[in-house]
């Protein structure tokens, strides 16, 4: 299973709250937050450590991207394409896909509660930069 090595910089996001994904990442080192939008702010609602993987509930269910991924200084990672997994993922009985699927599912209903319920929360100005930057080009 091929897996494409990836640096991502302070700031730069892995990928956005809503976007279609292709990919999961293993972060082997530095930090990245996870967040959601909350009005014109984002909350964090997790951090992802070197060792962890990152974007495998879209693999399980299918959906957009549950929330942004934003390096928090300096990443390294490794990208494996959703095709890959998938040579694997044929082979998985089908009561085990139906078990992902259930994760998956509750933990994107956990990530809107926590959302909704955790007070919003200020972002350093350099990353609020950049926020604002990539969002005025998607438009």
């Amino acid at each position: 299973m091929p897996a494409t090595p990836k640096t991502f910089k302070q700031g730069q996001f892995l990928f956005k709250d809503g976007q279609a994904s292709n990919s999961l990442f293993i972060i082997r080192k530095g930090t990245v937050s996870v967040r959601k939008m909350k009005g014109s702010n984002f909350v964090e609602i997790g951090r992802i450590y070197p060792n962890q993987v990152l974007g495998e509930l879209s693999f399980f269910d299918r959906q957009p991207r549950s929330a942004a991924a934003m390096a928090d200084g300096d990443v390294e990672a490794l990208e494996i394409d959703f095709e890959s997994l998938e040579k694997i993922w044929k082979e998985t009985p089908d009561y085990f896909k139906a078990i992902m699927k259930s994760v998956a599912d509750r933990l994107r209903k956990a990530n809107e509660t926590i959302r909704k319920l955790k007070p919003s929360q200020e972002l350093d100005p350099d990353a609020q930069t950049v926020f604002e930057a990539e969002r005025d080009v998607e438009g």
